[in-house]
């Protein structure tokens, strides 16, 4: 019995834990760099081979330097793609290839680009090495080492001096890429400290004003849940945050609200919530995921160390639809409640992956 006992309360415990799974975040930003072999610079001398860059890549000595236009990258394993803004020309003695379209794959082959109308893998290694930097990741390939198809390629148009040939080093490759969002994990809760004249005329009202778990509350400071789907910049200029639970907003005979899980778009300002008014028929019941408030500027705190972006001190208040559904559920259709009137103030501190 006491074995029983002790295993569901184990199985409890597993299926009560917060899931924390990795996700692929898109990138927004950084840079990699090519850095030619001097052996191989000396090898396209020869040949009569010269390398240049357009459209945003730039050659500094034997390096290429492409910008990180996107891409996506699982940063707990460094595994994904980064794709690059410019493009690499390599001009023979009787003719030209264009390497567009760069990509480097975190695989043992690690660059490919459009070759003509084909897209190439341009070289390979054994050598490739990933490491979390802030909230992004750097990525490394050493030995790049030409592939048997681009090298018959470069030999057919460029008809160099001296040939190039299958395995012949390259140079080295590093990445340093940012993402554009990072994925929120669902750990700790954010705080919505409802405004004192709002849960006055809530009074007023004779409105209740309850969390619904795992929200909770003391006082008129009631804490959300942070859980699982959000993703937000870095720099806190993008994304969403998610939470959980619902608020209650009850005047007995009368009208009852609910806000289930408010969403946080910080662009747009706005929060978001599944929306229930009841009783029905009196009143229509599920609206659907509406905007219940709008949110304003807020301080931004971001530590790539630690991979926390925090939001403090965000004004919210009313919209329009949410003024007009207390008005129709709490003031028999009085103009008790209007847009704009300030309802609280949020803060938080999410947790990216």
């Amino acid at each position: 019995m006491k074995r029983t006992a002790a295993f569901l309360a184990l199985l409890w415990l597993l299926l009560a834990a917060p899931a924390v799974q990795a996700s692929y975040d898109p990138l927004g930003g950084g840079v990699t760099r090519l850095v030619l072999d001097k052996r191989f610079a000396a090898f396209l001398d020869r040949a009569g081979v010269r390398v240049s860059t357009a459209a945003g890549a730039t050659k500094q000595g034997r390096a290429l330097v492409f910008p990180v236009s996107g891409g996506n990258l699982d940063p707990t394993v460094g595994a994904g793609e980064i794709d690059q803004r410019g493009s690499l020309s390599l001009r023979g003695p009787r003719g030209r290839v264009q390497l567009r379209k760069l990509v480097v794959k975190t695989t043992h082959a690690p660059l490919v680009a459009k070759v003509g109308g084909s897209q190439l893998k341009i070289a390979t290694t054994a050598v490739i090495d990933s490491s979390r930097q802030g909230f992004g990741v750097g990525f490394s390939a050493k030995r790049l080492l030409l592939t048997e198809k681009v090298a018959t390629r470069l030999n057919k148009k460029l008809r160099p001096r001296q040939p190039f040939s299958s395995g012949q080093l390259i140079g080295a490759l590093v990445s340093k890429a940012q993402p554009l969002l990072t994925a929120i994990v669902p750990v700790g809760r954010a705080t919505l400290v409802f405004d004192s004249a709002f849960v006055a005329k809530l009074d007023q009202h004779f409105v209740s004003l309850n969390p619904i778990f795992p929200a909770e509350h003391q006082g008129s400071t009631f804490t959300l849940p942070i859980i699982s789907g959000g993703a937000l910049a870095p720099d806190g200029s993008l994304g969403t945050l998610r939470t959980g639970g619902e608020i209650e907003f009850l005047q007995l005979g009368a009208g009852q609200v609910f806000w289930h899980e408010l969403w946080f778009d910080v662009a747009a300002r706005t929060a978001l919530a599944e929306v229930d008014l009841e009783p029905t028929p009196a009143f229509p019941g599920k609206l659907g995921q509406i905007p219940v408030l709008t949110s304003g500027p807020a301080t931004v705190t971001s530590n790539p160390g630690a991979r926390t972006i925090g939001f403090s001190g965000s004004s919210l208040t009313l919209t329009g639809q949410t003024a007009d559904a207390f008005n129709a559920a709490f003031a028999e259709g009085n103009d008790a409640f209007s847009a704009g009137e300030l309802a609280g103030v949020l803060s938080f501190t999410a947790q990216g992956q």
